[in-house]
């Protein structure tokens, strides 16, 4: 009878056939984040203080589709920080290919904070008014708006900031990345994870990076490392689709 064990390529091909799926249906899903807007006319998600000429308008608003949305969310970037990470490479990403990761991953990131965080302004009009209202805006401040505005600005930017550094620590991907197929190695190795302070070092040093794009654009060295790798001493490295695992980082 002949061996009917299949080959290291056709053991690899249902592998890398779903993590495409897996991929599409991940961009799907931060695509379907711009369908409540429209379907139900969502005026604003988050809140908002804006002061101008003397006048002041505050607002706030989520919805159940979008905090729903927000919830799927969170539990997608949970299961991200539990899968096994591939660690097979495929080469150097080009500049663009890192532009879409982020830019992915702050949109997926703002949206789902957004919508969440979103629900202690509401709350705290609800306490005020006595009834609790999807959205609000009016043109005076009250005391819990002076008491929530300074804390909440630096508490919802502190989670932003954990959204890109955590998965460095823990050594996994970011959703932008596993969509993009991008993985930031640490200078230690490509299997280790970040320290605490060098994944805030590294996350600090995109958003630094990122300026840098949009005044001047990145310097991209003959290896393909960016100013932001250079001084960081890591690598982001393009992980290949179809080739067997030869280990994994856990």
């Amino acid at each position: 009878m002949p061996d009917q064990n299949p080959t290291a390529s056709e053991k690899a091909f249902p592998s890398g056939f779903s993590r495409k799926l897996l991929r599409l249906a991940s961009l799907a899903f931060v695509g379907l984040s711009f369908v409540p807007e429209y379907a139900f006319d969502i005026p604003l998600v988050g809140d908002s203080i804006v002061s101008k000429n003397g006048s002041v308008l505050v607002s706030a608003g989520s919805h159940p589709a979008v905090l729903l949305w927000a919830i799927a969310a969170l539990a997608i970037f949970a299961l991200l920080m539990l899968r096994e990470t591939r660690t097979v490479t495929a080469g150097v990403p080009k500049l663009r290919r890192r532009i879409s990761a982020f830019v992915i991953d702050f949109w997926f990131s703002i949206t789902m904070l957004s919508a969440i965080w979103a629900l202690i302004p509401l709350c705290l009009e609800a306490n005020r008014t006595g009834r609790f209202q999807w959205y609000f805006k009016r043109d005076y401040l009250v005391s819990t708006d002076n008491q929530f505005v300074i804390p909440g600005v630096f508490a919802f930017m502190a989670l932003m900031f954990l959204y890109f550094a955590f998965p460095l620590i823990r050594g996994k991907q970011t959703l932008g990345c596993f969509i993009m197929r991008l993985q930031v190695l640490p200078p230690f190795g490509d299997r280790g994870r970040f320290t605490f302070r060098q994944a805030l070092r590294r996350t600090l040093y995109e958003f630094v990076g990122l300026c840098n794009v949009f005044f001047g654009g990145w310097e991209v060295s003959s290896d393909g490392r960016t100013w932001c790798d250079r001084e960081t001493n890591c690598e982001v490295v393009l992980l290949d689709e179809g080739t067997p695992d030869l280990g994994r980082a856990k």
